[in-house]
């Protein structure tokens, strides 16, 4: 009997357990300070503002919207080593660095 509800404590815990490699913790959303252009694109290169005051520049591009981005909510995840921001309005991740 004990051994069926620790053997069920474990299941119950390890369902309930975030995923390996990505927490709560490597996942961050703040808005972007920045206004991306649709004739521009976002270019590899580009300074990258959250009004968290974190700083990011683009090692990617990304040309998929088709309007104007004011201050757009971001989201910046790590893996591992890399970051990459997801930008509301662009169907692409866009590989970052981190500057601060």
């Amino acid at each position: 009997m004990k051994t069926r509800l620790i053997g069920a404590v474990v299941v119950a815990l390890a369902l309930l357990s975030p995923a390996p490699g990505l927490t709560d913790d490597n996942i961050k959303y703040s808005q972007c300070l920045n206004t991306f252009k649709e004739k521009d694109g976002i270019q590899t290169g580009t300074i990258v503002k959250m009004a968290t005051g974190e700083v990011f520049e683009t090692l990617g591009s990304a040309f998929s919207y088709d309007r104007d981005l004011n201050s757009p909510l971001c989201t910046i995840i790590k893996d591992r080593r890399h970051y990459y921001l997801l930008v509301s309005g662009v169907g692409k991740k866009i590989l970052v660095r981190r500057m601060n």
